[in-house]
């Protein structure tokens, strides 16, 4: 089972970061590009190793149910563009100007938000 993502499939195990430690090496050291609703931090790993990725949203955007709502649609962008780069750790936070008035910003310009971080990485 190889660690790349492809339309249609989800995110497994394998291409998610999934420890504090791993989260905190990337802030830390790693490349940043901001967008209107994201700031995505990237930094190279072997290029052997599978692609990971892993999402913050903090409690200053709105409650459980809006955040899970951002994460979600960030997961399926990634899910549906096939897009986790081999040799890369990248952490997609979400700003709080992602909701308004307690109510997440459209899909569609989160989406085209995410696209445009991508691209300058």
């Amino acid at each position: 089972m190889t660690a790349t993502s492809q339309p249609g499939h989800g995110i497994r195990k394998a291409m998610r970061l999934r420890r504090r430690s791993e989260f905190v090496d990337v802030q830390s050291s790693g490349r940043k590009v901001h967008g209107r609703y994201v700031l995505a931090m990237c930094k190279t790993t072997a290029p052997d190793q599978p692609g990971r990725v892993g999402f913050t949203i903090t409690k200053k955007i709105g409650n459980a149910a809006v955040r899970n709502r951002l994460r979600r649609v960030m997961r399926e962008w990634l899910r549906t563009n096939g897009w986790v780069p081999a040799g890369n750790d990248i952490v997609f936070v979400a700003k709080p100007s992602a909701s308004v008035d307690g109510t997440p910003v459209e899909s569609t310009k989160l989406r085209a938000d995410l696209q445009r971080v991508v691209a300058q990485l």
